[in-house]
């Protein structure tokens, strides 16, 4: 019996804080940029689906390189790629992307909501500085990326890194996977 009653109560105790943590992520629904300069480099989209599994979908170039705090030889028109899992994390939502590279792991991305128009994208397995993410407006263009121009991040406390030159990609060959080891072998 007492037994009993202490499950009682440590379910009564994490029930508000399952609540707390679904309301929180459930603002998370809509679009997020992460914005270079002012320019947006990526777009997630996040939304709960009917079966209360999160979805989402990454926008961005066609073909780019990047050492996750770079982002440079940005070309081609918008490729969007649906997430292969979503799931709530604690009070955040993660996603999963398939990366095509042979061998390559997905890119797995957990986003938590910072302010009402502002949210903090980790890239999983990465020791990257979380990526600061603002609200889309509705209807807002991504996309016009200067190839010749290197888009660099501002992170806190970071010393500036040396940006290897933009590199060309045979046409079809897949890109986009953003990580420190993104740029050895080339």
């Amino acid at each position: 019996m007492m037994l009993k009653r202490l499950f009682l109560a440590l379910a009564a105790l994490l029930l508000p804080l399952s609540a707390s943590a679904q309301s929180a992520a459930q603002t998370l629904e809509g679009s997020w940029d992460l914005r270079v300069d002012g320019t947006t480099v990526f777009r997630f989209t996040i939304e709960q689906g009917v079966d209360r599994e999160w979805l989402g979908q990454w926008q961005r170039p066609a073909s780019f390189n990047s050492d996750g705090n770079a982002f440079y030889n940005m070309r081609g028109g918008v490729k969007t790629s649906p997430s292969m899992t979503g799931i709530l994390f604690l009070d955040m939502v993660e996603l999963a992307f398939d990366d095509p590279r042979p061998g390559a792991i997905p890119d797995i991305f957990r986003f938590r909501q910072t302010g009402p128009d502002s949210a903090e994208m980790t890239y999983v397995g990465t020791d990257l500085a979380p990526y600061p993410m603002v609200r889309a407006a509705a209807g807002a263009p991504i996309g016009n990326w200067d190839a010749a121009r290197i888009y660099r991040r501002t992170v806190p406390g970071a010393q500036a890194e040396e940006v290897l030159p933009a590199v060309e990609v045979p046409e079809g060959e897949p890109t986009g996977r953003i990580g420190r080891d993104f740029l050895e072998g080339l």
